[in-house]
């Protein structure tokens, strides 16, 4: 059928030609292709949109959500210095344990293995574990272990997830059996219980270094380390690391709006979950909707803990009320961009990622306004597509989006006002 469905659209020669080849690309991808190249590629629009994703589909082709702009570097600006947090403030210990101590802590749960916010604990294959294994039978040294100890009872791990989910799995719950061993292939096939007791002694008795951050340490400074030092099979994400560190009504909060039918229209289901990416754009706009903009110094991690914060100390009928403004906004915003909301708008009509900058920008001024006048705004919404992408076209204004300084967030918030007042008083 090659191209023809497309052909009596508005789709121009060298467009169709750019279809097969993205076609082509889906092919040589196991049938799969990322929603951002086709936006990149094409121009889309109301009249040929679902001909080309109908295109796609009906070739089996998965179109993935990869649809957000790549964040800018943090820096400072204008001479703004800052230091993501004081270097005197850490405290961590360091002490030798045995590996019987580490797993009486599992067996007794007081560690911290919640899938909510950790990386995913099943990383490694059967051959990694039982290697593992086979490297305490070989007294190799591990690696150091590092553990969040501001709660003695419960410990959250910082750094050693793959290799502490192993020994659960082989000494606490049993379910791994061991494999491919190089140096000990007769133990193939054996369980925990069916080792020989010098093997299971030398687990036992294996000496580890375990580092604990002490509850003194601050939650910036947490935040810090926790990012600096995690190097598992899968480095975990900033809002990741709030959720270890944040636990509570913030994280249970966030989920909950994340999942939201609102947000998921109006960011047209671009914002994934895999990776809590969903739940750091709903704090984003929970930390600039309701923080106090002064107290922002340029530091985004910093502010959002401050979010975290502020949401586990929230009331629940503050939190119904965040939850229903949010709901608002949301839907606010898609009546008045369409597809276009909390992206940049262009000429060429293809149609951009979404920008964090433009989502926050826009969230707090929709957030205050009243109701009369985002009516307006929505009746008169091509206006203000229209004077928006004239905004995008403005070198300032994409500069602004760029820049992390709390200046640039007041001047781009205000020139998101400034168009909208145009519109509302014309």
């Amino acid at each position: 059928m090659g191209t023809s469905i497309i052909r009596k659209s508005i789709l121009k020669q060298n467009e169709l030609e750019n279809l097969e080849k993205l076609l082509a690309i889906a092919r040589s991808q196991n049938d799969c292709i990322n929603l951002n190249l086709i936006y990149m590629t094409l121009t889309l629009n109301e009249q040929n949109y679902d001909k080309v994703m109908n295109f796609f589909s009906e070739r089996g082709i998965t179109m993935i959500q990869d649809d957000i702009e790549p964040d800018v570097p943090a820096y400072s600006c204008e001479g703004e210095k800052f230091r993501p947090f004081d270097p005197s403030k850490i405290d961590i210990t360091m002490k030798p344990l045995t590996l019987d101590s580490l797993l009486r802590r599992i067996q007794n749960d007081e560690i911290e293995f919640d899938a909510s916010f950790q990386r995913k604990a099943g990383l490694w294959n059967r051959r990694q574990k039982s290697q593992l294994i086979e490297s305490i039978f070989l007294r190799i040294p591990l690696p150091a272990f590092y553990f969040d100890a501001s709660d003695d009872g419960l410990w959250l791990i910082i750094d050693g997830l793959q290799r502490v989910s192993a020994l659960r799995e082989f000494v606490v719950e049993k379910t791994l059996i061991l494999e491919q061993m190089e140096f000990f292939p007769e133990l193939n096939r054996c369980s925990y219980d069916q080792l020989p007791r010098a093997f299971q002694r030398r687990i036992d008795e294996t000496v580890i270094n375990v580092y604990l951050v002490n509850p003194a340490t601050p939650v910036n400074v947490k935040f810090n380390i926790f990012k600096r030092i995690n190097t598992g099979g899968l480095e975990l994400e900033p809002q990741e690391i709030r959720n270890a560190l944040f636990q509570g009504k913030s994280a249970i909060f966030l989920k909950e709006c994340a999942g939201l039918d609102s947000f998921l229209t109006a960011t047209d289901g671009s914002v994934k979950s895999e990776r809590m990416l969903d739940r750091e754009f709903v704090l984003r706009y929970i930390s600039f909707c309701y923080l106090d903009l002064k107290n922002y110094t340029g530091n985004i991690d910093e502010f959002l803990n401050e979010g975290m914060k502020y949401l586990n100390c929230a009331a629940d009928d503050l939190l119904q009320e965040i939850r229903s403004e949010f709901i608002y906004v949301m839907d606010s915003m898609h009546c008045i961009m369409g597809r276009n909301a909390f992206r940049k708008i262009c000429r060429d009509g293809r149609r951009r990622p979404i920008n964090k900058a433009v989502f926050e920008s826009w969230c707090y001024v929709i957030k205050n306004l009243s109701k009369e006048q985002v009516e307006r705004l929505v009746y008169r919404r091509d206006k203000v597509q229209e004077k928006y992408m004239v905004l995008c076209e403005n070198s300032d204004y994409l500069y602004r989006l760029k820049a992390p300084d709390r200046k640039m967030v007041y001047m781009r918030i205000g020139d998101i006002q400034n168009l909208i007042s145009s519109i509302i008083t014309y």
